[in-house]
């Protein structure tokens, strides 16, 4: 019977409301103070069987470790992570079990944000210039220059905010999308709650020329070691 994996946790006292899965309710299995949420009798090439299909389980894979991360810490596996057997899982388990329960410690009380910026434009007047000859070079001349000191102070503001970050939180990865847009991960305190509202704030003022949106607090996907590939 195939087993498919979505996330490893710590069975605590509390009682988990598991969420339905692609095809079936989820359950919890455990292996010596090592859990895991699975499902059963899902093939990881059926769900890949065709794009649409692969897409709907690729949103469903997130939506249930979103679920159960609101309810405990727990360590998102990749999509796809699946077994021949729930034998197989709970062996693989057992052998990867101290650096599984270590990293689970070592981000039990972390979510993680992701910060994405994306450059504001500056306006092009270039039509609306009532000058001829001499005069409209000239104008031009200095719209290029505003041009280039506007991206220079958008770089400026992009590596200051990198350093602020990075001085305030130890787990940081940055990457850039997109073409010019840029993402900052970053973990936090579970119960920061400033995040929203303060420092997002004072981070937008700093980044006059950058529009920015922090995600709602996340599993630590890009702080994952040792997991399931």
């Amino acid at each position: 019977m195939s087993v498919y994996a979505y996330a490893l946790l710590v069975p605590t006292a509390s009682e988990l409301v598991l969420p339905f899965g692609m095809e079936r309710n989820t359950e919890l299995v455990y292996c010596s103070g090592l859990g895991a949420i699975v499902e059963p009798e899902i093939s990881v090439e059926g769900i890949q069987a065709t794009d649409e299909r692969l897409l709907q389980a690729v949103l469903i894979h997130d939506r249930v470790i979103r679920e159960l991360f609101q309810q405990t810490p727990l360590l998102p596996l990749r999509f796809g992570s699946g077994f021949t057997s729930q034998e197989k899982l709970l062996n693989h388990l057992e052998q990867h079990q101290e650096q599984y329960l270590e990293t689970l410690t070592q981000l039990a009380d972390k979510v993680e944000y992701t910060l994405k910026l994306t450059p504001s434009s500056l306006l092009d007047e270039s039509d609306t210039i009532d000058a001829r000859g001499k005069a409209y070079l000239l104008a031009k001349k200095q719209r290029y220059q505003t041009q280039q000191a506007f991206q220079a102070q958008q770089s400026e503001q992009w590596e200051l905010l990198n350093q602020s970050i990075l001085k305030t939180y130890t787990d940081v990865i940055c990457e850039t999308r997109q073409a010019d847009v840029r993402q900052i991960h970053f973990l936090a305190q579970r119960n920061d709650s400033t995040l929203s509202t303060q420092q997002l704030s004072l981070w937008q003022v700093q980044c006059s020329h950058w529009q920015l949106a922090l995600s709602e607090p996340l599993p630590p996907y890009h702080f994952l070691k040792n997991t399931l590939r």
